[in-house]
């Protein structure tokens, strides 16, 4: 990309589609496995979302010459979760709908949800559960990538 065309908008898209996609095939190896009623799981699929945002940032402040504003890599974490949570809460509603409508009583059983847990609750927290981790990890993420000594060269 070139470098007056980066945008934080563009920046964060792609790698929310990456996020997004890693979530599913990680849900389908679950499912392949016969582990996707174990809820807590799926949890352990916040290390996409963590990778995800740091390769962004990283993304963004090489495209920028090492320059980002704090705000800006907020913006790329929150950004990446919505897209990415999106994706998988798109998903999960197709799932729903065409492969496994079991699925969600072995939810509604689970401590984690409520038993009142509908497709449209669950595609609503989907996002929830994304979005707000985004922002927090890259709250996290930015203490490190803010400062001007941190640049992504690698060392001899």
């Amino acid at each position: 990309m070139a470098f007056g065309k980066v945008t934080y908008q563009n920046v964060s898209i792609k790698y929310g589609i990456f996020v997004g996609i890693a979530h599913i095939i990680y849900f389908l190896i679950m499912r392949l496995f016969g582990l996707q009623d174990i809820v807590e799981l799926s949890f352990l699929s916040s290390i996409f979302l963590i990778g995800g945002i740091c390769l962004a940032i990283m993304a963004f402040k090489r495209a920028k010459n090492g320059e980002i504003d704090y705000f800006q890599g907020l913006a790329i974490g929150a950004t990446v979760g919505v897209v990415s949570s999106t994706i998988l809460a798109l998903f999960l509603v197709l799932y729903l709908n065409i492969f496994d409508s079991s699925y969600l009583a072995n939810l509604q059983a689970s401590s984690l949800f409520p038993r009142s847990l509908s497709i449209l609750s669950l595609f609503v927290l989907t996002i929830i559960y994304g979005s707000i981790p985004g922002f927090i990890i890259a709250f996290v993420a930015m203490q490190w990538f803010k400062r001007p000594d941190h640049t992504m060269a690698k060392r001899i």
